[in-house]
């Protein structure tokens, strides 16, 4: 009987785990897809969508910039590439 207590608490627990790291995969998917609509677009474009970037840092590795925006109650981080155009963004929060 005490072994059947201690194997539903485990599975309970390890459940409750799975079902966390899952619903963590789905906000991470969705912050991706909310910011998909920037990539392609060049600073300029950008520019006239938010305004100014909050912050940017430039990346020496690949000659791009780390931009990091404020829109619409949402926080946006891009990255670009050394032609000024969004290959990477993603909706922080």
């Amino acid at each position: 009987m005490k072994l059947a207590i201690v194997m539903g608490t485990l599975a309970l627990f390890l459940a409750t785990i799975a079902t966390g790291c899952v619903l963590e995969q789905a906000e991470q998917n969705e912050s991706r897809k909310a910011a998909a609509q920037f990539l392609g677009k060049d600073r300029v474009q950008i520019t006239k969508i938010m305004g100014e970037p909050k912050g940017a840092i430039p990346i020496t590795d690949t000659g791009g910039e780390m931009l990091f925006y404020s829109y619409q109650g949402h926080h946006y981080a891009l990255e670009t590439n050394p032609l000024g155009v969004v290959d990477v963004a993603v909706r922080t929060s």
